[in-house]
């Protein structure tokens, strides 16, 4: 493997790494504001589904992510 392509993975598993961060920290930024903008009007359940929701926007960004990662680990594993 050549130095060049050892980076490229590196940086590919970082970069993921920072996508699904940025994501994660958005979802919870966005039930924050749920949560702090209509604090009278949001019930308990509709805060769980905009949780659920959130969750399931997080697993369909990051399942792509986790596959990259997992390959270019692999990869590197190889040498």
């Amino acid at each position: 493997m050549t130095p060049k392509l050892r980076i490229l993975l590196i940086v590919l598993v970082i970069l993921a790494l920072g996508v699904i961060s940025a994501v994660c920290l958005h979802s919870l930024e966005e039930i924050h504001y749920l949560k702090s903008f209509f604090p009278n009007t949001l019930t308990v359940q509709e805060a769980f589904y905009a949780g659920a929701l959130e969750l399931v926007k997080i697993i369909i960004i990051g399942i792509p992510l986790v596959l990259v990662i997992a390959v270019c680990l692999e990869f590197l594993k190889r040498r």
